[in-house]
């Protein structure tokens, strides 16, 4: 089954956040893009103008990396309302997702 969906605009705008955050810190970048820290400084160095090249990229160039049980999580709370569940859950994100596969951090 081939879907047509175009996620060009969100794939410029996450490549921009990005180099923004690696500006501030390219360690917590090169954590969560799974990349080196000499990556995120070479983001930190594109221009805006550069960084629309990515528009050519249609399929999504963020996926999501968590586990089953980390949706089932996200998503309960999202639906049942759950500000505090959502917020501990955003929280340990970073934790989350800079875990090995099965959430050992060791």
């Amino acid at each position: 089954m081939k879907l047509d969906f175009d996620f060009s605009d969100i794939n410029l705008q996450y490549l921009l956040r990005t180099r923004d955050l690696a500006r501030q810190d390219p360690e917590v970048v090169a954590t969560l893009q799974g990349i080196t820290v000499e990556m995120a400084h070479i983001l930190t160095q594109t221009t805006p103008e550069e960084l629309t090249h990515v528009t050519r990229i249609k399929p999504p160039l963020l996926v999501p990396r968590q586990e089953a049980w980390w949706w089932e999580r996200i998503l309960n709370a999202i639906r049942s309302g759950q500000p505090g569940e959502i917020d501990a859950i955003v929280e340990h994100v970073f934790l989350i997702t800079s875990s090995k596969p099965g959430g050992d951090v060791s």
